[in-house]
């Protein structure tokens, strides 16, 4: 469904945005008011610890003016506190409850626009086309294809601050050689530089989830593209990760004997697997083996 904002009008200028601090309502309270009950299938972990939400407001960086895309609001939690950084805030929910309290909470804010539906049916590249930054506290369920449209959309945004489960964080931090690092990493880091901020335990939330939470900030490399193909070699790769690179990619970039030269030309040994290649290896394997066009 189309965001709709009755009560107010976009500001004409970063000028015109609201510094009026945002009135905090208690989580809990709000669960009991609109009678929520958190949902499995939304996987619904409402965030209510301030400090909390003051810190990843304060990654991302913004100024007064600025135009942000929130994923998964909740209750506004981290919404608040990006308003009153003077942030202009477009955010996206899917759950009719939840968005009916947002509604109500930020009825006055001209600063603040709510989009309901589900922002994997959505169309990220023309869905608050202003904004250069993107603040997400992702449901766990969605994270693998969120993280695949930033991917598809790496210029839509400069920044990301983005929480996720503490073993998907480290999966895109981990180093070449470990047995964490996977495709999605290596994708997302040849686009964006991720840096690793703070862990947020299972207290932060209502009702507390199983796994510990982990903040990321991702700050988009200028220039930075995937070169054709590239993709499609590192997922199948991964798809096949026992297996040794001259193997598994033999006929896709090259023969055997190709692939060995262009992989000792990078350091690495005939029998070299996937995780062995940093990120940055990969574009150089594709030019060497002479994929890239």
């Amino acid at each position: 469904m189309a965001g709709r904002r009755p009560r107010g009008a976009r500001p004409e200028s970063p000028s015109e945005v609201r510094t009026i601090p945002v009135t905090r309502i208690p989580v809990r309270q709000l669960l009991e008011r609109y009678e929520i009950a958190p949902r499995k299938r939304f996987g619904q972990n409402f965030l209510h610890d301030p400090a909390v939400c003051e810190r990843i407001a304060a990654a991302a960086g913004v100024a007064p003016g600025d135009a942000v895309l929130e994923i998964g609001p909740g209750l506004g939690a981290i919404t608040a506190p990006l308003l009153d950084a003077g942030a202009r805030v477009t955010a996206v929910e899917v759950d009719r409850r939840v968005a009916d309290c947002l509604d109500d909470l930020f009825a006055d804010r001209t600063d603040f626009l709510l989009h309901r539906g589900d922002v994997l049916r959505l169309d990220l590249s023309t869905l608050a086309p202003e904004a250069r930054t993107l603040v997400a506290n992702l449901p766990y369920s969605i994270t693998g294809p969120v993280l695949s449209r930033l991917i598809d959309h790496a210029d839509r945004f400069d920044r990301c601050v983005i929480m996720v489960q503490r073993e998907v964080g480290a999966r895109l931090v981990a180093e070449p050689g470990s047995r964490a690092l996977g495709a999605p990493a290596v994708l997302l880091r040849l686009l964006w530089r991720i840096e690793r901020c703070f862990e947020v335990g299972k207290g932060a939330f209502l009702p507390p989830p199983e796994v510990v939470s982990v903040v990321l900030r991702l700050t988009r490399r200028p220039g930075t593209e995937l070169a054709p193909g590239l993709r499609e070699a590192v997922n199948l790769a991964y798809r096949q990760r026992r297996k040794t690179l001259r193997r598994t990619l033999a006929g896709v970039l090259s023969d055997e004997e190709g692939i060995v030269t262009a992989l000792s030309a990078l350091g690495h040994p005939a029998g070299a697997r996937p995780e062995h290649l940093a990120p940055e290896d990969w574009p150089a394997l594709l030019a060497r083996t002479g994929s890239r066009p």
